[in-house]
């Protein structure tokens, strides 16, 4: 028999297993259980953490909690104290409500609200289908449990454990539990497919945008080709507000990090930004509906002409990392590059790290800096 039985909690029995596990139970005493109590309570009450192995750190912590709670609402029913346990229990639902209710919630961006909010729903079906269980209860197992039903789907999983995690520091933050289940689980990301674009990508597209009469498409493609700032950034983007058409200097916040930026763009592109933001509150607008556009209709407007004219599968959102590139390519610093796209330095330095080790161009570069050639 294992030594820690009288730490486990008052009325807490185990009964060896032949396998060696055992089988844990909160017993009362007939002549002290009060009336309707069960006999035997197997524990811990979460079905997915109990597996009878006392040198378990985790199942050891969930079994003195649940004693500890059956012990508390024991000593109520015995002292004839009604309580209505649906007041102070403790969901998952809760915890998630509690958490966008803090300042934490409150001091994210719109986008990051909306993107945490598509996880948050998997959370919430998934504990639906659990029966809302207590979080101070949940343990690693159960974390990987739900996880692993996203196997084929890394990035989805990746932003999933992300989001979990969180909300299991609201636990703790509240003071429900003092440990994250999350912490330590090492959810590996789905490999990168960010293609680069080049030059002849970008005369290629622009001109199958122009052929379609998509001229909004082929100003997004060509801003995006020199100033790599996200979609979305882009897509808000004003004339007389981000964008000065008298000095064509771009001017803003990202909206992700809050960097100030603040670019000037050829002398082509002014003109034709000129005539596209012209009286209009957004420089870019969908010809067919006459708005701006949104993620989903810029993501379908580009795709419809990448089909029609059958171009290289690049996408519109990996112009940014392009840029990055040419960036590099025309022999700028990495602090350069920050100052353009906004990126931390760290970022552009992991972005030239994947993508150009055995860049031509840039080899070319650095033998002309030596006086080489």
């Amino acid at each position: 028999m294992p030594s820690v039985k009288l730490e486990l909690g008052k009325y807490v029995t185990i009964r060896p297993r032949a396998d060696g596990t055992f089988r844990v139970l909160f017993e009362v005493p007939p002549r002290l259980r009060p009336s309707g109590w069960s006999p035997a309570i197997p524990l811990p009450l979460t079905d997915s953490a109990r597996r009878g192995d006392l040198d378990n750190g985790h199942e050891i912590a969930a079994i003195q909690r649940d004693a500890a709670d059956l012990y508390a609402k024991l000593i109520r029913q015995r002292d004839g104290r009604a309580v209505d346990e649906s007041v102070n229990k403790r969901t998952l639902t809760k915890l998630i409500r509690l958490w966008q209710q803090s300042s934490s919630w409150a001091d994210l961006k719109p986008r990051s609200m909306t993107h945490y909010q598509t996880y948050i729903n998997h959370v919430l079906r998934w504990s639906e289908v659990a029966g809302d269980p207590d979080p101070t209860r949940l343990v690693r197992s159960d974390v990987e449990k739900l996880l692993s039903m996203f196997n084929g789907r890394a990035t989805t999983k990746k932003h999933l454990h992300k989001v979990l995690r969180l909300i299991m520091d609201q636990a703790v933050a509240a003071g429900w539990r003092q440990d994250n289940p999350c912490a330590g689980i090492r959810i590996k990301g789905a490999e990168s497919k960010v293609t680069i674009w080049e030059q002849a990508d970008v005369d290629f597209y622009v001109a199958a945008c122009r052929e379609h009469g998509r001229e909004s498409l082929a100003l997004v493609v060509l801003l995006s080709w020199e100033i790599g700032q996200r979609m979305t950034d882009v897509r808000a983007m004003r004339p007389g507000a981000e964008y000065n058409a008298a000095t064509g200097v771009f001017s803003f916040a990202q909206s992700k990090t809050g960097s100030e930026v603040t670019i000037a763009v050829s002398a082509a592109l002014r003109v034709m930004l000129a005539a596209a933001g012209d009286g209009h509150l957004f420089l870019f607008r969908d010809e067919r509906t006459g708005k701006a556009y949104t993620e989903q209709s810029l993501a379908k407007s580009f795709a419809a002409i990448r089909t029609k004219s059958k171009g290289k599968a690049l996408l519109l959102r990996w112009l940014r990392h392009s840029c990055v590139v040419q960036l590099a390519r025309a022999g700028c610093t990495p602090s350069e590059i920050a100052a353009v796209t906004g990126h931390a330095l760290s970022s552009v330095v992991s972005i030239l790290s994947v993508y150009l080790p055995r860049d031509g161009q840039v080899a070319a570069n650095a033998q002309a800096k030596r006086g080489i050639a």
